[in-house]
């Protein structure tokens, strides 16, 4: 066969607009754009990280401290690592992080610093996802799953905050990384390197657990249809057996102590478990499943799309598993390894143990969700390495659309710095010192951290029955015995606190809000008539200082002041 390669194409020529000539002009850089990417795909890998990095540190930079990560700090606040270690086994997250922010916050206590590894661990965690995609399903797929990890809002959110959730990522993400190394390369140092970061994994966070199961199990079936050398597989259950002795030794000194507590904390999540009168196990799956996703890509259509995506690509997988078991080549049992995380939540849900739902307390799962969204659109593409750029970097710019937060109930704006600046001098303007200061346990946190000089934390401690008393740069602050006050609970509690400290009638107090939910200054005047006329000096939705009088009956009052009295 012939071919004819024209090269005569100036205007005047007798093949100026041959359609095929520009066909074949558009499939050329066509293909030099796919031989550069593919040449230089780790240099964009780490320019992606580096805008990543970015991202997260400018994130981190613009928001003020939430109760969670608040409390983070006062816990790491000690005069010694063992303490600092003491402190972190009274709530329910293993040590890890609380040691590392202990040795970090010698650096610096403020937001931006207190957050960095944070900040780090997401950025490391975009790396390890886009290299551990690769050995297992390509590079255009590892080229997706980089862009997804990258700009998913809910992980640049957690990458950007004193918890634990990054650096349990990057751990997890690391240790599928080195695991697949290892049956690759039949290597055990490659298998020691896995059972190291799946300890760390272990060590940060609880979810972990849920990651620990469903990894063992692929790697028992992987270890069951290979020949593996002996060594290999003696490397691999020597490491299960050191996950398990970790497991034990948090159960011991943390995890059975807590019980109370933690069962507590799972009442607050409702639907997030299977209840059989409420309806049926498909409903509570496919509701559950899709608020998952939509908490990871925020916009409704594009987070179902991807559920789907997922479910097909997971589909082919098996297919393809299935097929290779006819054949020479060995199944790679990719799909077992994407599904066996949600169902291993799924079933602690249905057994009530621990949630299933759209918050950043399955965001474990989101490795092996973006590995099954990157290989069904790398299948798609036809494996085109500029195409699947184009498709990631479409789908994350519309996941990024619609602005709102990660965190249920707090706008962006209301999280910005200015805001807790401005409450914090609104306290010092308007209260005097000898006035108490009122907060629920999640407000107690941020108050401490902004009011206080945060290298001092509860430089005085009393206990007034169930209310807690502390000194905070001449203020006397009282926390109550509830996480949120609300109308349902503060007269109540108010009144407990009144005769507690033995307030008079007309003493004034102030109650300061910060966190999730509503506050006080939205909440009494829509249920309780007597609080219509409330003069609160609110900083966005989640900050308000509102002050109150002492009744005759030890019940809160508005100030006389209020609609001109």
């Amino acid at each position: 066969m012939n071919t004819r390669v024209i090269v005569d194409t100036e205007p005047g020529s007798s093949h100026e607009g041959v359609p095929g000539i520009i066909k074949l002009d558009a499939i050329s850089r066509a293909s030099s754009v796919e031989s550069w990417l593919d040449k230089h795909l780790d240099a964009l890998a780490l320019a992606v990280v580096a805008a990543g990095f970015a991202v997260r540190v400018l994130v981190a930079g613009r928001s003020y401290l939430n109760p969670d990560e608040a409390l983070h700090y006062m816990l790491i606040n000690q005069s010694s690592a063992f303490l600092a270690y003491k402190a972190s086994i009274a709530i329910a997250h293993p040590p890890l992080l609380f040691l590392l922010l202990y040795f970090w916050h010698f650096l610096g206590h403020s937001e931006l610093m207190l957050r960095l590894p944070s900040v780090f661990a997401g950025a490391a965690l975009c790396w390890m996802v886009f290299k551990w995609i690769g050995i297992v399903l390509g590079r255009t797929a590892s080229l997706i799953g980089l862009i997804i990890v990258t700009f998913s809002p809910a992980l640049i959110a957690l990458s950007a905050e004193v918890r634990e959730y990054a650096l349990l990522l990057f751990c997890t993400a690391t240790a599928m990384y080195f695991l697949e190394r290892a049956f690759q390369e039949k290597s055990v140092s490659q298998m020691c390197y896995f059972s190291i970061f799946l300890y760390l994994a272990i060590l940060t966070h609880y979810s972990a657990l849920f990651f620990t199961v469903a990894i063992g199990l692929y790697s028992l079936t992987r270890i069951s249809d290979s020949h593996f050398p002996r060594k290999v597989v003696v490397a691999w259950a020597s490491g299960q057996a050191g996950a398990l002795a970790i497991y034990g030794f948090l159960y011991v000194t943390q995890v059975s102590k807590l019980k109370g507590a933690i069962a507590a904390w799972g009442s607050g999540f409702g639907q997030s478990y299977f209840q059989a009168g409420s309806m049926d196990i498909f409903t509570f799956t496919w509701r559950n499943t899709s608020n998952i996703f939509l908490f990871m890509f925020e916009q409704p259509y594009l987070s179902q799309a991807i559920l789907l995506f997922i479910v097909v690509g997971v589909l082919i997988l098996f297919v393809r598993d299935l097929v290779s078991r006819r054949g020479n080549p060995q199944p790679s049992h990719l799909g077992i390894l994407l599904v066996l995380p949600f169902i291993a939540i799924w079933g602690a849900a249905i057994a009530g143990k621990y949630p299933y739902v759209g918050s950043r307390h399955t965001v474990v799962l989101a490795p092996f969700a973006i590995a099954g969204v990157s290989f069904l659109l790398a299948t798609v593409c036809r494996q085109k390495l500029s195409a699947g750029l184009v498709i990631a970097a479409l789908l994350m710019a519309a996941s990024n659309a619609s602005g709102d937060s990660m965190e249920r109930g707090i706008t962006r704006e209301d999280q910005s710095r200015t805001q807790m600046i401005a409450a914090v001098n609104q306290i010092h303007q308007s209260i005097p010192r000898s006035d108490l200061i009122l907060v629920d346990m999640q407000s107690s946190f941020p108050i401490v951290y902004y009011l206080c000089d945060p290298r001092e934390i509860n430089p005085t401690n009393t206990v007034h029955g169930p209310f807690n008393q502390f000194s905070c740069d001449g203020y006397s602050i009282v926390s109550f015995p509830v996480w949120k006050l609300a109308a349902v609970n503060f007269l109540s509690q108010f009144e407990k606190m009144a005769r507690t400290y033995g307030l008079k009638s007309g003493d004034q107090v102030w109650v300061f809000q910060s966190g999730w939910g509503v506050n006080l200054d939205t909440d009494l005047p829509s249920h309780l008539q007597q609080f219509r006329c409330l003069t609160p000096k609110s900083f966005g939705a989640n900050l308000s200082v509102i002050p109150f009088v002492v009744g005759p009956d030890f019940l809160p009052a508005e100030p006389l002041t209020s609609c001109g009295k």
